[in-house]
């Protein structure tokens, strides 16, 4: 009898300890569990959607959701094989997108970002970069990406650059279905400055 007690408890207690590591430590049983507590953490969400996930070339992988219009970027990794915490050295959480178009860069060349205009179906962004202390003359990056129902748009930045680089998304394009340029934020090729849709006019004169 006292042997069969004995059994209970451990069987009880087993799970109850496991859960309290997992709880003390942040650890949780799928990607997506870490990304929904992280938000909560962070005094946001739940998503509404998730909308992409992307894996790292080390470990670990990218989550991305969206929250009221907004994205939501957790990151997450691996944990003793079975289980899933948040990825070492960095969270990005909450991403404001207040602009028609907001883009951004991020880990591993990733760029992503969130269109709010139904017509827009293709972003182009012009990003500069190089070395800190020569930014008059920067490098210069160009990518189309494809906008989907969701108004999300991704890609990966092919140009591989030092830590130690600055990197900016300088010029930003919404296209519609027929290629036609709807939008525009930022110095447009021509030396234009627009500001969210807006052309901002030289009021010097």
């Amino acid at each position: 009898m006292n042997r069969k007690k004995e059994l209970i408890i451990f069987v009880i207690l087993i799970p109850l300890l496991l859960l309290s590591f997992m709880r003390l430590g942040g650890y949780y049983f799928s990607a997506e569990d870490v990304f929904y507590a992280c938000e909560k953490g962070l005094h946001y969400g739940p998503s509404e959607k998730i909308l992409a996930e992307y894996e790292f070339e080390d470990s670990g992988k990218l989550i991305v959701g969206k929250w009221k219009e907004n994205l939501s970027a957790i990151s997450v990794d691996r944990a003793f094989g079975v289980l899933w915490k948040l990825k070492s050295g960095g969270i990005t959480g909450f991403i404001s997108c207040e602009k028609v178009v907001t883009a951004n860069i991020f880990r591993g060349g990733k760029v992503m970002g969130l269109a709010s205009q139904k017509e827009i179906r293709e972003v182009y962004c012009r990003i500069e970069y190089g070395d800190y202390g020569n930014d008059e003359n920067p490098s210069i990056q160009e990518m189309t990406m494809t906008v989907d129902q969701d108004g999300f748009f991704y890609g990966i930045w092919s140009t591989q650059i030092q830590d130690d680089t600055f990197q900016y998304i300088a010029y930003i394009e919404g296209r519609n279905a027929y290629g036609e340029v709807i939008y525009r934020d930022g110095m447009s090729p021509e030396g234009k400055p627009y500001l969210d849709g807006v052309l901002i006019e030289n009021t010097e004169n």
